[in-house]
Order: structure tokens, then sequence, then C-alpha cells
């Protein structure tokens, strides 16, 4: 093969690579935001001269690239959490890339189809694909790509309508359009002013919300109730709590002590399983001394261990105690992370559990009910709970009796990824809950980044990684829905029904198409016959 055609087969993947090179340089941790918005133009090259199918394979290569240079911490999770070996755990990142990258694939695939056969213009069907793989395709761990964007304060505020999807379908429609201008470009054509202004039309009319929301929130901030709130952060890893667990709670307790003494807050709040709890039933009274009896009252994770013999169960719990130890509610965590707190079908199959001696055996929670402050209900979440958006707006229906959260809280334990990107990732996802609810949301984590986010996502206070802290400060308790509260995903499946009708169309097309090539060799065969005779 000459030298020029080896390079020519050989560029679209590299230009697949590169392009997820820049995705995960763009994306929150690494924040080199403004990358995201050409991240997808090198991919979109690759595949315009291409079949559906090689889209498919050159968008997985852009998607594995992209999640294992954004997820390499994943090693160090699964060898800390759930004692894995390293070429275990090498594996499971490159399987969990493996399975992420279909996000990139299938809207690779699913672009060119319809913008090749459909006839569709390339620059809104790419972010409308991007959409509806991204609301269908089940994640481990959600990495939607307008995360990437949460600095750009003016920008994110249209999540309270659309969620997060909005702001994915924004930086996917930036990409689509930089890359028609320079196809037009690079093939000498006329400029494509109606799709450029169509793009400027969008981000107009997002920044205006946004100027007009972030002043409305403020303003309603300003005037609501207010809780003090004190967040504490003693620096200790999982594996320094395995080591020595009273000390790990003792430190807790004098640094609460200090901060009660000192700030005087409403609420002090620890992060994710500070200490073990055995309870008969869950409306008793703990030992002021296991808050450190600082008469505050308190919210702080815990393993709870309730039952006996073969009814015994274990929780990744949430504990809400008043001043006195008085237990005022629990939440018990709900998705579970696999291999970290259970292992799938290890109940079924309980000798998988010898695999992965580390791992939990915790069972899920089911309520969904606030916890109650007083008269204040309040949204409680685990570890990495608040990344699903469609789990914290179920959480935030307010239960039963409707009892709508007047705020967010988080207790996390991101110690198991060590100093990586992986705490900063964790908190831009976050963030987007307290805009599409506008609520505050309070994070509690044990090595950072622990963080007050106001209801416009703002993080008006965070702590540093892998640091001893405490965060005190005051957050708004807010009321009413947001659009996304109450219609959820509605951007998503508009995005997937326009994405099926774009899909039938082109499945059509190629039909005729296909038909159309048989017709004249048929009407050929037909009058060979007709000559014979």
């Amino acid at each position: 093969m000459p030298e020029r055609q080896r390079i020519e087969v050989l560029l679209p993947w590299v230009a697949a690579a590169a392009g997820g090179v820049l995705t995960f340089l763009g994306y929150a941790g690494f924040d080199r935001f403004y990358l995201e918005w050409i991240c997808l133009v090198p991919l979109l090259w690759a595949i315009r001269e291409v079949s559906p199918g090689r889209a498919f394979l050159l968008g997985w290569v852009a998607g594995v690239v992209t999640h294992v240079g954004g997820f390499y911490w994943i090693v160090g999770m699964l060898q800390q959490f759930a004692g894995l070996s390293l070429p275990l755990a090498v594996a499971g990142l490159l399987l969990l890339a493996g399975a992420n990258g279909l996000v990139f694939a299938f809207w690779g695939w699913g672009t060119r189809l319809v913008s090749r056969d459909a006839r569709w213009s390339l620059a809104w069907v790419s972010p409308v694909v991007w959409i509806a793989v991204e609301k269908l395709w089940p994640e481990l761990f959600p990495n939607y790509l307008g995360a990437s964007q949460y600095r750009l304060v003016l920008l994110t505020q249209i999540a309270d309508v659309t969620g997060i999807l909005g702001l994915s379908f924004l930086v996917v429609y930036a990409n689509s359009t930089a890359f028609v201008v320079m196809d037009r470009r690079l093939s000498k054509r006329r400029f494509p002013w109606g799709s450029v202004a169509a793009f400027a039309a969008v981000v107009g009319v997002a920044l205006v919300y946004g100027a007009v929301r972030v002043g409305t929130v403020d303003r309603t901030a300003s005037v609501a109730e207010k809780l003090t709130v004190g967040v504490v952060q003693t620096n200790r890893g999982a594996r320094e709590k395995h080591d020595d667990p009273e000390r790990f709670l003792r430190e807790h307790q004098e640094a609460s002590r200090a901060l009660a003494a000192e700030r005087a807050p409403d609420l002090l709040v620890w992060p994710e399983s500070v200490c073990n709890l055995v309870l008969v039933d869950r409306e008793g009274r703990l030992s002021p001394e296991l808050l450190g009896d600082t008469r505050t009252p308190t919210l702080f994770g815990a393993a709870l261990r309730q039952g006996q013999g073969e009814e015994r169960r274990e929780y990744n719990s949430a504990v809400l105690a008043d001043g006195t130890g008085r237990i005022l509610g629990i939440y018990d965590k709900t998705v579970l992370m696999p291999l970290g707190e259970y292992i799938p079908f290890g109940d079924r199959f309980p000798w998988l559990y010898s695999w992965s001696p580390r791992s939990g055996h915790f069972w899920p929670g089911s309520s969904e009910e606030p916890l109650l402050l007083g008269r204040h209900p309040l949204s409680v979440s685990i570890c990495y709970e608040d990344i699903f958006p469609g789990f914290i707006r179920a959480l935030m229906r307010g239960g039963r009796d409707h009892r709508v959260p007047e705020a967010l809280f988080n207790l996390t334990n991101d110690s198991w990824y060590g100093d990586s990107v992986e705490p900063m990732e964790h908190l831009a996802l976050a963030s987007f809950r307290a805009i599409e609810h506008r609520r505050a949301l309070v994070r509690a984590t044990n090595t950072g980044i622990s963080a007050l986010v106001d209801p416009v996502g703002r993080l008006d206070l965070r702590t540093a990684q892998w640091r001893r802290q405490a965060l005190v400060g005051q957050i708004s308790l807010m009321e009413g829905r947001t659009v996304y509260a109450v219609l959820g995903d509605w951007v998503g499946w508009v995005c997937v029904v326009l994405s099926l009708l774009g899909l039938g169309q082109a499945i059509l097309v190629a039909r005729r198409r296909t038909e159309k090539a048989k017709a004249p060799a048929s009407k050929g065969k037909k009058r060979r016959r007709s000559q014979r005779r």
C-alpha cells in the first residue's frame, strides 16, 4: 500500500482518538471547558464520508479513549474498594470504558445514517442523536457532557427547565455547527450563515434566560429563611477508618465540638460511614457522646446494622439526630455501588464474595421520604446518588406526604479515588442538582471536596482536596418546584422521538434505493427471457 494511501486509511482513526483526548481534557476535573466546544469536530470529520457501521467503530474508539483518560481513577478505586489486583483493576477500567464508549459509537452511527440517508441537517441531527443516546444508555457513572460547563453560570441556568441534558445539547450543537463551518470552508462552498445564525440565537436565548434567572433566584434566596450549616472534613480516608475506627470517629467528635463552640451552627454534617451503628428500631436515642456532645443537631453517615441472625441486614445510612441524640430520621442508600457495596448476584452465589473480599454486603434502601429538621424537610442522598438526576428528582417529590425538601444534602466518601480528578468531577455533576431544583446543596466528604452550592449552582464555599478543614455557612431554605422537577427529562424524550423518526426515514430511503437498484436488473432479466422466446 502506498504511503499516502496508508495515511489516508489511518487518519480517521487518529482523528477519532484525538477527539477522545480533547473530550476528557475539556471535562470537569481537567477543567479545560473550552475544549468541549470543539472536541467532537475531529470525530465528525472522521465519519463524514464513511458508512454508518464504520462511523460506529470510529465513535467507539473516541469513546473508549475519553473514558480511559477521564476515568483513570477507576483503577485505584477497584484496588482500594473491591480489593482487586492491578491487572483485574485495569481490566475493569477497560470494560467500563468500552461500555460507556458506546455512547459515542451509537451517536456516530445515528448521526451518519440520518444525515446521509434522511438528508437532515447534520448541525442539529448531531445534538439530537447525542441527547437521545445520553438519555437512554445506562451507565455506572453517568458523565453528562454538559457537566463540563459548570463554571459558566449564565449558561447553566437552563438546567431548571431542561435538566443537564440541555447543557449537553448546547455543547454538541456547538461542535456540529463548528464542523459544518469548517467543512464548508475546506470544500469552498457557501458559508452556512443560516446554521451559524440559528446556533447564535439558541445560545443568546440561553444567556438571556440565565441572566434573568440568576437575578430572580438570588433575590428569592436573599429573603428566604436561613440555616447555618457546619461541615466537618477530617481528611481521613477509608483505609484509615478501617485500620482505626475509634480514632476516625473521635476526630469527627473533636472537630465538631470545636466548630460548635466557635460558630454555633444550626446543623452539623459529617460525611458517609463515619461510624458503625447497631439499632433495634429506628426511633430510638443515641448517646450524645457519640456525636461529640455538641448539643447541636447532626446529620452523619453510618454503617447501620438491624436485626439478628438471618434477619440481620446492613445499610449504608444517613442518620439525623437532634442535640440530645434523639433520632429524627434515617435514610438508607438506594443506589448501591457494584463490587464496592455489593456484588451482583452475590445473594444467589455467595462464593462470589470470596473473589472480592473487601466488597460490602449492604441492602438497598427503599424510602424516598425527606428527613425533618424541625419543620424543614431535607433531601438526603449518599455518595454517587447525587449524579443521577432522575433519582434526585424522585427524592425531591417529598415522599408520601409530598413534603417537598427545602435543601439538598449529600454525604460522600471520595477517598477511594485518591488524589485524582474524580472529586471535582463528582462535585461538578452534583452541582447541577442545585440548579435543576433551585435548592442549596450541602456536600460533606471525608477527604474533599466538601462544598456549599447555592441554588444558582455557584460553589460558594468549598474545601481543598485531601486537607483537614471545616466549612461553616448559611444556606437558603427554598420552596416551590421547577419546570424540570415537574417534567423531568422532557428534552431527552423529545430527542429520542426525533431520532427514531430520523432513523425510520433513513431506513425507508435506504430500502427504496435498494429496490430501485434491483428494478433495472429484474427488467433486464425479463427482456432477455422474452428475446429467447
